[in-house]
């Protein structure tokens, strides 16, 4: 019997299609499964139906997928982190994913969610990013926290309102944070260059010069240490920190004559700059030069009598001189010595007062002037004045 062949090809291609429509709706109904699990909160339920579509041929690049995949690893990353370690990158990754457009310049998931939802899970990510980013940082997790860092720059360009920056989430602060995170890596190269870019864009932090300097330092290439301690010089010329690392530096190369050599040429120049005078001020006090350093400060508040800068430190000049003619009045075992040492030590604390009063009345929350202060009314014997520092100070801790 002669058995009719198309037919029986007929019949299994008929069997064939509908296995492969039955596989498909299968796997489709694993994105319906897990958006009913996200609506009734089982987020593990909803991960594994999600986890399935993501996998799967058929609906791994399926719009509906990326759809409810992303607030599916969003709750799990803000809920329950022990489902998956990841789950804010893979949040981040769906989201983003869901922002793509069609020809028309319309979101794909349009469908589904509202584009100011989308925007408004993305940013949810980018807080939890940061936020992982920090704990990270704090476990000794560098390599991960700077992972979390570099997700939310894909983040920043949409938002169009500005929400992270509001809540301090800006491209300086994520390449500071992974700077600090990169320092503690040991990765030079990678440090230099999130220094660099923090540079080019201006951020207003004096400290970037110096954790540049010291990479250089480490490096022992010292002019480029100059280099770029000068730089910050230049855009921060009042920062205490930054003329104490450019004096240190002068010091350790044995070069503080060159500094002080160019600080005169500049006052020659700009004789009405108080700043300069001050900076050379710095330099005669480190090296313990009292008389230069006063006269230095006294030029620089001739100048500019509200500098705190140059009240502080005339004051702190007299207070510390007469620290040490103190301690070396009570190591003597003349009386006459010891009466001559304790005038002159009262004389420079009688000195320091008034113009550590006036960088108070400057700065009434710098701690090391109220401290100054709180010790010198009680050399005084103004003791209420003394209790009244120490007051102050406990607010401020």
């Amino acid at each position: 019997m002669k058995l009719n062949t198309k037919i029986m090809k007929k019949g299994i291609l008929t069997i064939l299609i509908a296995a492969i429509s039955i596989v498909t709706f299968a796997q489709k109904h694993n994105v319906v499964n897990a958006s009913i699990a996200l609506r009734q909160e089982k987020l593990e339920e909803a991960k594994k139906y999600i986890d399935e579509a993501y996998i799967t041929e058929s609906t791994s690049n399926d719009p509906k997928m990326w759809n409810y995949r992303a607030p599916i690893y969003l709750k799990i990353a803000q809920k329950e982190t022990h489902l998956d370690r990841d789950a804010v990158l893979k949040a981040t990754e769906a989201y983003l994913k869901c922002m793509q457009t069609d020809h028309k310049g319309r979101v794909i998931v349009k469908k589904w969610t509202a584009k100011e939802d989308l925007l408004s899970g993305l940013v949810q990510c980018a807080y939890e990013l940061f936020n992982q980013a920090i704990e990270e940082y704090s476990a000794g997790q560098y390599k991960r926290s700077i992972n979390l860092y570099n997700a939310i720059f894909e983040v920043i360009p949409h938002d169009d309102e500005d929400q992270l920056k509001r809540g301090n989430i800006t491209k300086e602060t994520i390449l500071y944070n992974s700077f600090f995170a990169s320092n503690k890596m040991k990765d030079s190269q990678k440090s230099k260059e999130l220094l660099q870019k923090l540079i080019d864009i201006n951020f207003n932090e004096p400290a970037i010069y110096i954790h540049m300097s010291n990479i250089y330092v480490a490096e022992e290439n010292m002019d480029k240490a100059l280099k770029y301690l000068s730089l910050g010089r230049d855009m921060f010329e009042e920062d205490q920190s930054l003329i104490n690392a450019e004096i240190n530096m002068y010091i350790q190369l044995n070069r503080t004559s060159e500094l002080i050599g160019k600080l005169g040429e500049a006052i020659e120049i700009d004789p009405e700059n108080d700043l300069l005078y001050f900076n050379r001020g710095t330099i005669y006090d480190q090296e313990g030069n009292i008389t230069k350093a006063e006269q230095d400060y006294k030029s620089a508040l001739e100048i500019n009598p509200s500098s705190f800068s140059a009240n502080y430190n005339l004051g702190a000049l007299y207070f510390n001189y007469g620290v040490k003619l103190k301690n070396e009045a009570s190591n003597t075992s003349s009386n006459s010595k010891y009466t001559a040492l304790k005038k002159q030590a009262d004389d420079n604390f009688v000195k320091a007062l008034p113009y550590m009063e006036d960088a108070f009345n400057l700065n009434e929350e710098d701690k090391n002037t109220i401290i100054s202060l709180k010790q010198l009314y009680a050399l005084k014997g103004n003791y209420d004045k003394s209790n009244e520092m120490k007051k102050l100070l406990a607010e401020l801790k």
